[in-house]
């Protein structure tokens, strides 16, 4: 998994990440949070322009969709990994704090207006 940064629009942190059958995506990092002593990337899973103007011509674009992934960081020496969540359980169980963060986050903007 390869996780160089590469620049962006405004400065936003966008690396590259491979997946297990060698395609390469591009993901903005959106948030790290620490949850039961793990540090976690919110990433936004970017459409591939090419391919989503192939996928144009057809008539399912649903694969290209921008969409939220969760990975674990690991800090190994001076480089921040990113690793696909391997336990099902683990990985629910930091989708459900995600989850909860969210909701927080709209309680606290309903309070503000």
């Amino acid at each position: 998994m390869n996780n160089e940064p590469t620049p962006g629009p405004d400065d936003d942190a966008i690396i590259t990440l491979e997946g297990e059958d060698g395609t390469s995506y591009n993901c903005q990092i959106l948030d790290i949070i620490e949850f039961e002593g793990n540090d976690y990337g919110i990433l936004l899973k970017l459409k591939d322009e090419a391919a989503a103007a192939a996928a144009a011509e057809e008539e399912d674009d649903d694969d290209d969709d921008e969409s939220l992934v969760i990975m674990r960081l690991i800090q190994k020496e001076d480089h921040s990994i990113f690793r696909t969540i391997e336990s099902d359980d683990e990985f629910d169980r930091v989708v459900a704090h995600v989850e909860e963060l969210a909701r927080q986050a709209i309680s606290s903007e309903e309070e503000i207006v």
